[in-house]
């Protein structure tokens, strides 16, 4: 009984790993099936005729790979593919709903499964970590049919009718919305939305979706890019202007700025006692206020007038909370 083609395929790891024919050989025995080397050896040939397979045969053994650009649903996963999988998986799990996990969660069991094979690689998770800059907070919680719904509203360009509780509205509402796009923030998963019938472009937090109903009604034709509208500074909580601005900083608390600029149009000059003066073009959203005012007194807001007035009249107001 022949080999079937996936059996073999489903035994050679991707570029640039490889495996023998003699370790292909005894797989395929330990399978329970019977070849013999020269008849696996041809049938290699003909599927590396296709541009499947690849061989190295710069030293012996030859060692067969699946080619690095053939789909991904072909051959063994690699360690490589293994970790990049279980790091995403990792790193996507405070920010990305549980439910979109679990539908790939057979290809995070793949990379497990292939990790128990190098020993190397699987050490590097344990290696690797990222740490948010802020203070880590718990991901609400979004009902499966809820987040469906609206993921796959974005997904055909579809219209929903949605119940929402905005958190300054006593009760919910219901809406009829067009669901533009997706941003991960922090722990916060928001839609970039329109109301039916309005140009302007806001925001929803998903969790406070109360439910969601989709509809066969198309979006608007209107085009909307999301990379152009998040540089705009819509997720810093929708600017008010775009003004030029000069922050002081003291006691160092701006030197990571030299490694990690606001923009890169960012101009920094050292100034007397050790001050650091940065002058950059920003949106004035809510974000730069509350970046500003979580540096405390390592930072002064020099121009303009009207931000260096708010953020003296907030910080006044929070000392004054203490009453030292």
């Amino acid at each position: 009984m022949a080999i079937p083609e996936k059996t073999i395929l489903a035994l050679i790891p991707r570029y640039p790993e490889q495996r023998s024919t003699s370790e292909l050989l005894g797989r395929l025995t330990a399978a329970g099936y019977s070849t013999t080397p020269r008849s696996l050896q041809r049938r290699l040939i003909v599927l590396s005729l296709g541009n499947t397979l690849v061989c190295n045969d710069r030293s012996k053994p030859f060692g067969w790979s699946i080619a690095k650009d053939a789909p991904a649903s072909i051959g063994d996963m690699s360690l490589q593919e293994a970790v990049a999988l279980k790091l995403s998986q990792q790193f996507l799990l405070p920010v990305f709903p549980a439910d979109i996990l679990a539908d790939i969660a057979h290809h995070f069991n793949a990379a497990d499964k292939k990790l128990k094979e190098g020993s190397l690689y699987r050490s590097w998770m344990n290696k690797v970590r990222i740490v948010p800059p802020q203070q880590p907070l718990e991901k609400p919680v979004t009902p499966r049919n809820i987040s469906n719904a609206v993921y796959d509203a974005v997904l055909k360009e579809r219209t929903l009718r949605v119940t929402y509780q905005s958190p300054t509205a006593s009760s919910a509402k219901t809406y009829e919305i067009e669901p533009l796009g997706i941003v991960v923030r922090g722990a916060v998963t928001y839609v970039a939305i329109r109301f039916s019938g309005y140009p302007d472009v806001t925001l929803m937090a998903l969790h406070r979706f109360q439910a969601a109903k989709p509809s066969d009604r198309a979006i608007s034709a209107e085009k909307f890019d999301l990379d152009a509208w998040l540089e705009s500074g819509a997720m810093g909580f929708f600017p008010s202007e775009v003004a030029q601005v000069h922050l002081r900083f003291y006691d160092g608390a701006g030197d990571h700025l030299y490694e990690t600029p606001l923009t890169r149009n960012q101009v920094v000059t050292s100034g007397a006692n050790g001050c650091l003066d940065v002058k950059v073009e920003l949106p004035i959203t809510e974000q730069l206020k509350w970046w500003i005012l979580a540096l405390g007194a390592g930072v002064e807001v020099v121009k303009p007038k009207s931000l260096r007035a708010e953020i003296a009249k907030r910080a006044t107001a929070a000392a004054s909370r203490y009453q030292l």
